[in-house]
This record gives structure tokens, sequence and C-alpha cells, in this order.
């Protein structure tokens, strides 16, 4: 057996402290500490916090903040747990606090609406009583999340609405039920709101309104005055007066029945008694919508009677006393 001298085992004993060094090191500078950090669970651990926590990753060192709401954790904790589970970590980045956040599904917005608007009529039922409760978020409402594992819902524990302005401030609770749920508040807008049919697309006079070109726009109450359509019954089947463009409040003045008869146009007039029915035809001194009445000249006789559109062409003698047979031929 080969005995080393002194300066060998010296030399041997230096290597083997430099190697460990070395590794320590390479340890300390694997181990890096994020400064801003996004959990999923309830809890975070070092391996959220370091990107290279090891067997330590497992480790909790704090409960996990509600989604919407980021907290912040010292850097002294940190540290204190990480050296204490084998981290060998500096803070070379001269870090304070790390600030972790929790991911979450974002409340549906038409879920916050439906909660203010039904508490804001509660809080002031005269503006409930001129429409619907349109509203309108300013502040606070983009924080608003559940956990992945919850149901979205959101109960609202204090509103104040001034009626005059149609600002609120409010406390609200995500998610409606449960213990760890947190409060926040949110800032907007509330005025009532009436839906009113509209056309989809640019019409003109003569063409005919359908269903199919017809939809519905929510507009603050105090935009619709009492000239604005707001059935349908009074706007499908009409013909425009002028040319109207889409997604804008119709006047009923905007609006006519269709035109059946045309001025000039030949119409087939009936007069129905009670024991017999007669029928000629007469010229139309002006234009007819159903139901209208209009003048019509008979052109042999050159008579001029009034009568009521009933269809295309079409019109019947609606006699308030008797009438003249010989103004029919």
């Amino acid at each position: 057996m080969t005995r080393l001298s002194f300066s060998q085992n010296w030399t041997l004993i230096n290597a083997i402290i430099a190697l460990w060094v070395l590794f320590s090191l390479t340890q300390a500078e694997a181990a890096v500490l994020r400064p801003h950090v996004s959990v999923t669970g309830d809890t975070v651990t070092l391996g959220d916090l370091f990107d290279d926590a090891g067997t330590a990753s497992d480790i909790v060192i704090a409960a996990a903040p509600r989604p919407g709401a980021p907290t912040a954790i010292s850097v002294s904790r940190i540290s204190q747990v990480a050296r204490r589970n084998g981290i060998a970590w500096r803070n070379t980045q001269g870090l304070t606090r790390i600030v972790v956040s929790r991911s979450g599904i974002p409340l549906a917005p038409e879920i916050t609406r439906a909660a203010l608007a039904d508490a804001i009529a509660e809080e002031a039922p005269t503006v409930a009583a001129k429409g619907l409760i349109e509203v309108i978020f300013t502040s606070g409402a983009d924080r608003l999340m559940v956990t992945n594992d919850e149901t979205p819902s959101l109960a609202v524990e204090q509103v104040a609405f001034d009626t005059r302005s149609g600002r609120f401030r409010a406390v609200v609770r995500v998610p409606a039920e449960g213990e760890d749920a947190q409060r926040f508040r949110v800032n907007g807008r509330a005025y009532p709101a009436l839906d009113i049919p509209v056309l989809t697309h640019r019409m003109s006079p003569g063409d005919k309104i359908t269903e199919a070109d017809v939809d519905w726009m929510r507009i603050p109450a105090t935009r619709v005055s009492q000239n604005i359509i707001d059935d349908t019954s009074h706007l499908i089947g009409f013909t425009p007066r002028r040319s109207l463009r889409p997604g804008e409040p119709v006047r009923s003045s905007d609006v006519e029945p269709p035109r059946l008869v045309e001025k000039g146009s030949i119409v087939s007039v009936t007069y129905q008694l009670a024991n017999m029915s007669l029928s000629t035809r007469g010229r139309a001194l002006e234009d007819g919508a159903l139901g209208e009445i209009i003048k019509i000249v008979n052109p042999r006789s050159h008579r001029t009677i009034e009568v009521e559109v009933t269809g295309t062409n079409r019109a019947q003698v609606a006699p308030i006393g008797p009438i003249r047979v010989s103004s029919l031929k």
C-alpha cells in the first residue's frame, strides 16, 4: 500500500473542500426566489416560491389568498423556512416581500349586474318603476373571481345609491356562500332602461318591414319619448316614410302602413247591402293604406265617392246613410 506524503494529503483535503464549496454554491445559485407568484390551490409552498426547491417543494409556508385579492409574504419569513428545510438561498436580489396571487374564474358580468340591479331596485323602487335597471361599473368589478372549484356567485351586502346622479357604491361578497368568502368594494352608475325595437339595416320608403329586419336595443328610459315605437306590432308590416338607419329608435311618424292603393290605379269597389252586393271599378285620386278612407272617381259617370281600402287595389263602400246606386255606375 502506497503512503501519501503530508503535502499530498493536504492537497487532497483542499480538493475535497473545494468540491464541497463548489457543490454548495451550485445548489445556492440553483434556488432562485420568484418576486411574483401565482398559485392555483389553497396553499403557498416553497415549490411555488422557488424555481428549484428540491425535496422541500411541498413545504407549506402560507394559506393562498382569495382570487382577485393578492397578498404579500415577507422575505425574512421565507428565508427562515427555506433554511430550515435545506434550501441554501441568499437574497442577492435585495427582495423584501413576495406578492402572491391566486388564479380563478372571473365572475360573468351578467351575474354581477343582475345582483346589483336587484339590490338597487330594492333600495330605490321609484327608479325601478321607470324600467329595467341597467348597471355600468367604473371600478372593482374586474377583481371579482371565484376559485376553480367554486360555483360563480355573488351577494350584495351593502349598497348606497344616489337617485340624482345615478352613482352607487356597494360591498359585495364573493362567493355568495362560504366561510372564506372575500368582500370587495365596487362602484358604478345605474339607470332605468327600456328595450325598444330597432332596424337591423338601412330601409327606404316602399320597403316592407318584416320580423327579420327588427332587433332589440336597450336604451336609457329618459331617451324614450311618447312617440318612440316600443312594440313590434307598430313596426312590422309598416314601411318607412323616409330613409331609416339601423340601430336607432324609430318614431311613430317615421313609418306608415304600406300603400295598398296608389294614386291613379284602378280599384275594385264593392257595396254590400242586406240582400244584394254591387261592384264597380274606379280610379284612385290618392294613395291609401289598409283601413284608410280615400276618394275614387267613376270613369263613366265622373262621380267621386269615398271608399275604405280593404286590400291591394280593393276597397269597399261603407255608407253612413243611403247611397245612390247611380253613383256607382
